[in-house]
């Protein structure tokens, strides 16, 4: 095909692409005028007059104005804008709301039921704090007067910069057009009786803009002080509501100061030879373990099996499977006689859940099944140890409890003040204060379930049991001449996390050749250290068996266009 046929084709395609390009325009800003007052306090008066012809029915317009910004150095500058009014030129009133996203306020003008078109005009009045720059030899406001963000044409723009207070002798002055960094000047400036007056000499096209350099004498403008400058940095207009999280943290430490803290019963640990009793009977590994950090751990409920182990009711037998290039290791638990009532209603429960209606059970099979059982074993667990008057609340409700209350302090932050002050606060803040403030409570949760008097003292009493089983000597176990010493405390070791120090405490010291556990390489000599080294992997494996779970539970020239404070841009909606 020869390019003269499709040239008139490829011209008629552009054309009807320019001209849907424009057509897309809702409204054109046919001038933009702003004036500037620069208060001797250093902040400074922006009045923008627009003139606006809108080519199809609108509800108004929007301007954006940025508030936060980055120096050449990548530090963030606040300048704290206040919208003072919006009018329609006339000095009338118009309908305006004020909201904040990101680093921008929005000015949006306009009655959400009325619909406007034609020739319109809005004045838009604000404050602006910390836009002046302090050089060495003269002060300057380097602004960006129309912003590059509108998506609408601006035929032309102005800008009248006025001093207040003592006339400058000296002016220094610069204007840019164009796109982003353009140094391109397609504007003149007029200097007055301490005002400058800057005219553009060219329209701009969307993404286009207009921005002003202005320097004066110094003396005539005060800097900020140092305060103003820390205020403006925590810009609290803002970040007040991060005073939330940490009323909510000073609640949850008073709370726990006087709720959450268990009593004090004695000032320090006395040395026991015994785990606690209750009503004559030795309390279990698991109640042990809890009693310490108030959970029902894998530690906990293996010190229960062993313990279940050494008082005959089970038996732990190692068996090798042969492999091709490594033997594999796994435990049968063999139900060696029936609950009784001399064990407590958890441990009853332990083992209907382990073996049921069976007589032994792999400890791989209990793998990603046993962990459903977990729930109802915490609970009974937590039954029995406020039955016993340990704590006045189960520690698990306690727990949840604060959960709960932080999650729904959480939504509940972010809701209100979403609702409430999201227009003022912006999209994020709402959103990191509710977490933040969830966070004291959820993260305290864990340290909120108090133990009772009576439950200290057990507390007080194990803490010296373990002191014990820690650091017992040989010497001193020797004296008390019990074959089977190790055996019978050895579970409560475990649950206490101290069971390689008790087995050393044996090393050279007869014990009982122990019948509740079975080893594929039994020796003739009950060892402690030895039986302690070999058994540390059952224990392993019983601890992940049962809590384990299937993967898814769960100025100057050197400036440009765009440059300085000020800017922004707009549309219409």
């Amino acid at each position: 095909m020869k390019f003269h046929r499709i040239l008139p084709a490829l011209c008629l395609c552009l054309y009807f692409c320019l001209a849907s390009g424009a057509s897309a325009q809702d409204f054109t800003i046919n001038e933009f005028v702003s004036s500037i007052t620069i208060k001797e306090d250093s902040s400074i008066t922006v009045r923008e007059t627009l003139a606006v012809e809108f080519h199809r029915p609108r509800h108004g317009i929007y301007r954006d104005i940025p508030y936060r910004y980055q120096d050449s150095y990548g530090s963030s500058i606040q300048t704290p804008i206040d919208i003072i009014s919006v009018t329609d030129g006339s000095d009338r009133k118009v309908t305006y709301r004020v909201s904040r996203a990101g680093n921008i306020i929005r000015v949006r003008i306009g009655d959400a039921e009325q619909y406007i078109s034609g020739l319109q005009k809005y004045e838009i009045t604000y404050r602006v704090q910390n836009a002046v720059l302090f050089f060495d030899d003269h002060d300057e406001l380097y602004w960006n007067v129309t912003g590059n963000d509108w998506n609408a044409l601006i035929k032309k723009a102005t800008s009248r910069v006025s001093l207040e207070g003592r006339k400058t002798k000296q002016h220094w002055a610069s204007c840019y057009t164009g796109r982003k960094g353009s140094r391109e000047s397609a504007c003149r400036y007029i200097p007055g009786d301490n005002f400058i007056e800057f005219l553009s000499q060219t329209g701009f096209m969307p993404g286009e803009g207009f921005t002003i350099a202005y320097g004066w004498d110094k003396g005539i403008v005060s800097p900020p002080s140092s305060i103003r400058k820390f205020i403006w940095m925590m810009n609290p207009d803002q970040n007040w509501v991060f005073m939330l999280p940490l009323l909510s943290f000073v609640i949850m430490i008073s709370l726990w100061m006087r709720i959450g803290r268990d009593p004090r019963v004695r000032e320090s640990v006395t040395v026991m030879y015994s785990p606690p009793q209750f009503d004559n009977k030795p309390l279990t590994p698991a109640e042990v373990g809890a009693m310490v950090d108030e959970d029902l751990d894998p530690r906990d409920m293996t010190a229960t099996i062993v313990g279940l182990a050494v008082r005959g009711y089970i038996r732990i037998e190692e068996t090798k499977k042969e492999g091709l290039i490594f033997d594999s290791t796994d435990y049968y638990l063999r139900k060696l006689k029936e609950a009784d009532a001399s064990l407590s209603l958890f441990e009853r429960q332990l083992m209907q859940d382990i073996f049921g209606s069976l007589q032994g059970k792999m400890v791989s099979e209990m793998k990603n099944t046993f962990y459903r059982n977990i729930p109802s074993l915490k609970s009974m667990l937590y039954e029995g140890l406020v039955q016993k008057k340990y704590f006045a609340t189960s520690p698990d409700n306690v727990r949840k409890t604060y959960l709960v209350a932080g999650g729904i302090l959480t939504i509940g932050t972010i809701g209100l003040l979403s609702t409430l002050l999201g227009d003022r606060l912006g999209d994020v803040r709402p959103f990191i204060v509710g977490v933040l403030a969830g966070l004291p409570i959820i993260g305290l949760a864990k340290y909120m379930p108090a133990k009772t008097r009576a439950g200290s003292a057990v507390y007080m009493h194990i803490l010296g049991f373990q002191e014990f089983l820690n650091r017992a000597e040989k010497d001193q176990l020797a004296r008390m001449k019990d074959q089977n010493l190790f055996s019978t405390f050895f579970p409560y070791a475990l649950a206490l996390d101290v069971a390689d120090n008790w087995a050393k405490a044996f090393e050279g010291i007869y014990q009982e050749q122990l019948d509740w556990y079975l080893s594929s390489s039994s020796l003739r000599t009950f060892n402690s250290v030895g039986f302690n080294r070999s058994f540390h992997a059952a224990v392993s494996d019983m601890s992940r068996a049962v809590y384990s779970a299937p993967r898814g539970s769960g100025s100057g020239g050197g400036g440009s266009s765009g440059g300085g404070f000020g800017g922004g841009g707009g549309g219409s909606w």
